[in-house]
């Protein structure tokens, strides 16, 4: 019970740092992090970021009930069997690095779709399931 209290606060504290960090934005459109917003915020607000996907990740499969809908998700929950959070924060960070002309490209873009490799039941593009 002290645990699950610890880690509550932990994420709590993450979740303020990246509402602290994150620039003021019109309430009429969507906000997505970018590259620009990557590089000004703390290790620990990147981090805070990527177990955010991981969590919603998780939600998304174990919700699908074991069926195939969430192929992205579900690749995304492997993937974090076999890398860290630091991993993927030192991986979104060097593609920025490696292409500051797509410094515009959404952080969820460069995490999920760039750095996580497709579930192996999704189609590719261009054809359809059978």
């Amino acid at each position: 019970m002290m645990r699950a209290a610890a880690i509550l606060l932990v994420v709590g504290v993450m979740v303020g740092a990246l509402a602290a960090a994150a620039p003021a934005v019109d309430t009429n459109q969507a906000f997505l992090w970018n590259g620009v917003h990557w590089q000004q915020v703390t290790t620990d607000g990147k981090a805070g970021y990527i177990f955010g996907i991981g969590n919603l990740a998780d939600y998304e499969v174990a919700a699908s009930k074991g069926r195939n809908l969430a192929c992205i998700s579900r690749a995304f929950v492997d993937d974090l069997k076999a890398r860290t959070v630091m991993q993927i924060i030192q991986e979104v960070d060097k593609y920025y690095q490696d292409n500051p002309g797509k410094l515009g490209t959404p952080v969820i873009e460069v995490v999920l779709g760039q750095l996580t490799k497709p579930s192996p039941a999704e189609a590719q593009p261009g054809t359809t399931k059978k």
